[in-house]
């Protein structure tokens, strides 16, 4: 064919440039003259971007909200322990004062021979008579095994005694003595629940054991806080007197 050759090239041309202008320009601007403008066609489309919930309820929440209750403490009830023979349960019996020293003291039969509170040797001396980081100590701490017999030091008279043992003496007893026509009264603490031997009234003689060692009240180790006072209420350190008198 004569013109041939010419023709199959302006086809190839034609395709080469329809091929360059549909990869270059976007499709946009072939379907819509004068440019695209995403503007307005954000415009007319916003309708179908909203979304419906239904009517469908929407919970409010506080995200700060929040309440603090405080339980109410359960009292708890106080030991109860039966005083001897009396029956007697939860109380001081009796008084521990210089009046009730003097009182008891009179009632009770003379002293004569003394005794150690242990006459056995079962004891050491913890804390001493007088001042400590918690205050002045009145008396004398005996340290001895849990449930070692505690002994009056001599004859006299149960003038006061706990059966209750959350107090800081814990279970204690006290006892009137007459030491050469004079007041002298010996105090005993923190006894093992239920070792009480002794009531008020009771006459009680040199080295008859009275209760048993415990750490009832305000003690952390087993022992017997040991006191001696007179007539005026006033305690003293005890080892002299009794390194004088018991030996």
């Amino acid at each position: 064919m004569k013109y041939g050759g010419p023709v199959l090239g302006v086809i190839a041309m034609t395709f080469v440039f329809g091929v360059a202008i549909a990869t270059s320009v976007p499709a946009a601007s072939l379907s819509a003259p004068g440019g695209f403008d995403a503007v307005q066609y954000a415009a007319e489309r916003g309708a179908d971007q909203t979304y419906d919930a239904g009517g469908l309820a929407v919970p409010e929440v506080d995200r700060d909200g929040y309440a603090v209750q405080t339980p109410t403490p359960t009292p708890t009830p106080k030991p109860v322990q039966s005083a001897g023979s009396s029956g007697a349960s939860g109380a001081d019996l009796g008084g521990y004062g210089g009046a009730q020293c003097a009182a008891g003291a009179a009632e009770a039969t003379p002293a004569t021979t003394f005794s150690w509170p242990y006459p056995n040797g079962e004891s050491h001396v913890g804390d001493p008579f007088g001042w400590r980081a918690e205050g002045f100590h009145k008396g004398v701490d005996m340290l001895a095994p849990e449930g070692t017999p505690v002994h009056s030091i001599a004859d006299g008279v149960v003038i006061a005694l706990s059966t209750g043992s959350s107090g800081t003496g814990g279970l204690y007893v006290s006892i009137a003595h007459n030491v050469d026509g004079q007041p002298l009264c010996s105090m005993y603490m923190h006894f093992l629940e239920g070792s009480i031997l002794v009531n008020i009234g009771d006459h009680v003689t040199t080295g008859q054991v009275i209760a048993a060692t415990g750490e009832t009240g305000n003690a952390t180790a087993f022992h017997t806080h040991f006191e001696l006072y007179g007539a005026d209420g006033l305690r003293f350190d005890p080892m002299p007197w009794m390194q004088a008198h018991a030996g």
